[in-house]
């Protein structure tokens, strides 16, 4: 009979994955902690805050160690990819819609910038797909992702205490904002409002399919921290975006009494807590043409749309958006060189037409039909499975996007990182239990055979 070798040190055990000599996907390889790095140089903003690292381009050189590290690894059956395809076709028409416009850009010289950003969140969301294919890795993944967000967010919260000690009024506050430092695009209250919005449904999601007493302490912890960065950073999108995520948590999990107490009970304690300038800020929007920030907005909004009836094919081009509202939809009093559409709906309008937006809109449409697929192949090992990581992690994405959406209504984060790792991590869990469902299927027909065999014997 032959014996069978104790897995190595690293390697994940999977029973009846592929037949005998078949690669086996270890935990850690090159590209895996490639796309760890970046993730660890991006939210941390370190070449911005250190000078003596802007030349060593530690963000690009990580992305192409995982990029080598994905092209070098052995290929694995990946299951049934089929769902995959809808988000594949859709990023690879949004970047050639991208390219199409930059090349019709009235101002070369900017458009060209902004469509490289367009490629490297691409790429990003592409290796995180390929490389996040294993629980294991999801996990430690997500955990690094809230960590360095759980950073920012005792950072930002621990600044406005500071501020309030120095002096400052709670209007001054809630009118300039908190952000997460003075560096990286964390660093204007209204973007780190969009970073908390993504992050705090995933803690509370994930805490509930957690068994551990240690991951269960820190997911509460950030949690709270993220909910308190969002109280008092200032943004009213932030504030807006954290109700409707909590309102749509609470729609998802009416049946599960624990998980829609925790978001029943969020919302009244939410406001309960907010600042009284925050809460006056909120109000004051809805008289928006009394409101300086709010009645820019709205001109920024319109001048995007004129920008879109103008150009509803291509847009005006990735990054052009600024120099167009200068030079023909700008008011006469204004300094528009600054400004931005400070909407992702507007921005992708403006610049990308609708060739950009609607492969966009498939994207969107795509991440939650394919967390709806994982939930089903997830359920369909057993009842009990509602309280798995991958369950929990495929209703936290969703809740994630929510918040992404409703926030990033009112700011320019595109292109930001947030949209491209949710969709990531979204193929990467779908793959996952992808391949967790050929394994079983694979072991049932051995089953059967082997069992045909010694009927038949």
């Amino acid at each position: 009979m032959e014996t069978l070798a104790p897995p190595s040190v690293g390697s994940e055990i999977r029973v009846a994955s592929a037949p005998p000599g078949s690669p086996v996907e270890a935990r850690w390889n090159l590209a895996f902690v490639g796309i760890l790095a970046y993730l660890v140089v991006e939210y941390t903003r370190l070449p911005a805050m250190f000078a003596v690292l802007l030349n060593l381009q530690l963000g690009k050189v990580a992305v192409l160690l995982s990029l080598l590290g994905f092209l070098l690894a052995p290929r694995l059956r990946a299951g049934d990819r089929s769902p995959v395809r809808l988000i594949d076709v859709a990023l690879c028409v949004f970047v050639f819609a991208s390219f199409l416009s930059a090349c019709f850009a009235r101002y070369q010289d900017k458009t060209w910038s902004g469509l490289a950003d367009t490629l490297r969140m691409a790429l990003i969301c592409f290796l995180i797909g390929r490389i996040v294919t294993t629980s294991w890795r999801h996990r430690v993944f997500v955990f690094l992702l809230l960590l360095l967000n759980l950073k920012m967010a005792q950072f930002a919260i621990r600044g406005f205490f500071v501020e309030k000690e120095f002096g400052r009024s709670a209007e001054f506050l809630a009118k300039i904002g908190v952000g997460a430092g003075s560096v990286g695009f964390f660093s204007n209250a209204g973007d780190f409002g969009v970073a908390m919005c993504v992050v705090f449904p995933m803690a509370i999601m994930l805490l509930f399919g957690e068994t551990r007493k240690i991951p269960r302490l820190v997911l509460a912890a950030c949690f709270v921290a993220f909910s308190g960065a969002i109280l008092v950073c200032g943004s009213r999108g932030a504030t807006l975006g954290a109700v409707v995520t909590a309102l749509a948590a609470l729609a998802r999990n009416r049946r599960r009494l624990g998980v829609a107490l925790i978001f029943l009970l969020f919302i009244p304690a939410f406001f309960y807590m907010l600042p009284e300038a925050n809460k006056h800020r909120l109000r004051s929007a809805l008289d928006w043409q009394s409101d300086k920030t709010a009645s820019q907005r709205m001109a920024l909004w319109k001048a995007g749309l004129r920008m879109f009836a103008d150009y509803p094919v291509l847009g005006v081009g990735p990054a052009n958006f600024p120099p167009s509202y200068s030079e023909r939809y700008a008011g006469p009093d204004e300094d528009p060189e600054k400004w931005a559409p400070h909407s992702i709906y507007v921005q992708s309008l403006s610049e990308l037409g609708l060739a950009g937006t609607l492969p966009l809109l498939l994207l969107l449409f795509g991440l939650f039909r394919l967390n709806a697929r994982t939930r089903k192949m997830v359920l369909g090992q057993g009842v009990d499975k509602r309280k798995s990581y991958d369950f929990n992690a495929a209703l936290a994405l969703d809740l994630a996007l929510i918040g992404y959406l409703v926030s990033g209504a009112f700011l320019t984060v595109l292109y930001y990182p947030h949209l491209w790792v949710l969709l990531g991590l979204s193929v990467g869990l779908y793959t996952a239990n992808s391949r967790k469902q050929g394994v079983a299927a694979e072991s049932g027909v051995e089953k059967k055979q082997q069992n045909y065999t010694l009927a038949a014997s």
